[in-house]
């Protein structure tokens, strides 16, 4: 059995019309095969195993969505990591959210996430990029300084020291701070200057509109998420188990990530005013966010802090868990009976973002025919980034 699948994607240009873009999934939805029937705690060590990429974020929703299902987080105030939210709770729903600990790390599983997180972005932006686009500039990949995030990776206080040192010397060339306080002609005048791969890398982007733009909803961001919305997601995967194959919000397809967390981050947003919301963006969205991580996981995991875990209770043993992921929000949905999952269901940012009429999908039918088409289609999927292996096929009219 393949647990991965992958997505092929058929592109055909039509002239001045929007090409006719095909995009198919052989992702299997798997969870209520694998989990159903199994207990909560094995249930999430499981969910761990199973899943190679965002492995964390995958199995703290699991354990999430699982004691939510059992009411147990408001009722383990010394044991448990989460606390009861009341500010935020509807009627008919329990919200939970993370409590901040002892110490400046704050919970180990919003640590935990946030450290796969960054790491998730900086392989984008250090390795599959420049693997993309980077030949023709002189930019190589660069395993090196992934591999000391990833050595760091167990102490997130070193793991801040280590990217902190990685934004300034070798994608930013300038201290986080002073490069997140640029407006746009600011952001410019350095990626023209071109003083370090990365710098470079958007500067080859250019200064027209944005390549890749799509114009589908943006899904919000974990911490704008209302109850109601958590409710009818968590409605809509129990009871119609398709639907985590193509999800829809507000029935229309949405877009997912760091691009829909930081719309309104004045540099992003003067971005996408100017260039649109596409490739470009998306990349903006990914740097953004990996400058701003050192001070974050320094700081307190606190009500102010952009939510990384949220959880529902929603009655009759059912529960929902949100983990922000660097592909997006990732969803999971679990209904226990007598103790052990009775119903189980998924919903990944990439199934979002690949949507058959989604976010991909009107990003694709915009680009231009030409010889390059294969290669630009590739760059775009890739701002996107599935969880699994795709392949993108351009077919003559």
């Amino acid at each position: 059995m393949n647990l991965e699948g992958r997505i092929d994607i058929s592109l055909q240009p039509r002239g001045d019309a929007p090409a006719t873009v095909t995009i198919q999934s052989t992702r299997p939805q798997l969870a209520q095969k694998l989990l159903a029937g199994r207990a909560p705690d094995e249930v999430a060590h499981l969910v761990g195993l199973i899943f190679s990429l965002c492995g964390k974020a995958q199995r703290v929703a699991a354990e999430v969505a699982c004691a939510a299902a059992q009411g147990s987080w408001s009722r383990a105030e010394k044991r448990s990591a989460f606390r009861h939210d009341p500010a935020h709770a509807a009627e008919g729903a329990t919200l939970f959210r993370p409590t901040v600990t002892d110490g400046s790390l704050g919970d180990d599983r919003e640590a935990a996430v946030l450290l796969e997180l960054a790491q998730e972005h900086a392989w984008r932006l250090l390795l599959n990029w420049p693997e993309q686009a980077g030949a023709p500039l002189g930019v190589a990949p660069d395993m090196a300084s992934l591999l000391l995030l990833r050595q760091a990776a167990g102490d997130p206080a070193r793991f801040a020291a280590t990217l902190d040192d990685l934004l300034r010397t070798t994608l930013l060339g300038e201290p986080a701070a002073d490069w997140l306080a640029r407006d746009l002609a600011g952001f410019d005048a350095w990626r023209q200057a071109g003083q370090t791969p990365t710098a470079r890398l958007f500067a080859a982007l250019g200064d027209g509109v944005d390549a890749g733009i799509s114009q589908v909803a943006l899904l919000p961001s974990l911490g704008r998420l209302t109850d109601e919305a958590a409710r009818d997601l968590a409605r809509r995967a129990l009871e119609t188990p398709a639907f985590c194959a193509q999800p829809l919000w507000h029935d229309a397809p949405a877009e997912t990530g760091g691009l829909a967390r930081l719309a309104e981050q004045p540099l992003l947003a003067a971005w996408i005013e100017q260039r649109g919301r596409g490739t470009g963006a998306r990349l903006l969205a990914r740097l953004l966010e990996l400058a701003a991580l050192p001070d974050r996981l320094l700081a307190d995991f606190s009500e102010t802090s952009p939510a990384l875990v949220r959880g529902w209770s929603l009655g009759d043993n059912a529960g929902i868990a949100g983990v922000e992921t660097s592909r997006g929000l990732l969803l999971h949905v679990v209904r226990l009976q007598a103790g052990k999952v009775a119903e189980y269901r998924i919903v990944a940012p990439t199934e979002w973002n690949f949507h058959p009429a989604g976010a991909l999908a009107q990003a694709l039918s915009g680009l231009a025919s030409g010889d390059d088409l294969a290669v630009r289609a590739r760059l775009v999927a890739q701002s996107l980034d599935p969880c699994v292996a795709f392949g993108i096929e351009v077919c003559d009219a």
